[in-house]
């Protein structure tokens, strides 16, 4: 499974590894996910996709970036379509691309292997909205 993360970046440059988890603006998950997101085998295919994996995270910081993501998540989105709630989750994607291109100077996005840790969740949210 993979979590997608929105941070807010410190600088221009910044890899979102310093206190991230104070920095999140948003993050989503869906537990069926990396099927359609773990595409390392298919490169000729796809420009972001291919570079996730089970191993470590991946960090998208320019709108070229989230703009090659949203090229790929077109096609997952297109093979989700009999599975409704993951492909729910995928256009979910496509928006924090959206969010990030619009504020590209403040925000980046991850797409990690590794579990958020859910006490950085605001706590007014439900409990059954929280990454398990």
């Amino acid at each position: 499974m993979q979590f997608i993360s929105v941070y807010k970046k410190l600088s221009s440059n910044d890899l979102g590894t310093a206190d991230k988890h104070n920095r999140v603006i948003y993050r989503s998950e869906h537990l069926r996910n990396s099927s359609f997101l773990e595409r390392e085998n298919d490169g000729e295919k796809f420009k972001v996709l291919r570079y996730v994996d089970d191993c470590d995270p991946s960090i998208l910081m320019t709108v070229s970036d989230m703009l090659d993501l949203i090229e790929d998540m077109k096609i997952v989105i297109d093979e989700s379509k009999s599975d409704v709630e993951v492909n729910n989750h995928l256009k979910e994607i496509v928006f924090m691309c959206k969010l990030c291109i619009w504020n590209i100077d403040n925000f980046c996005l991850e797409i990690s292997p590794w579990c958020a840790n859910t006490d950085t969740y605001p706590s007014h949210l439900p409990e059954e909205y929280r990454t398990k």
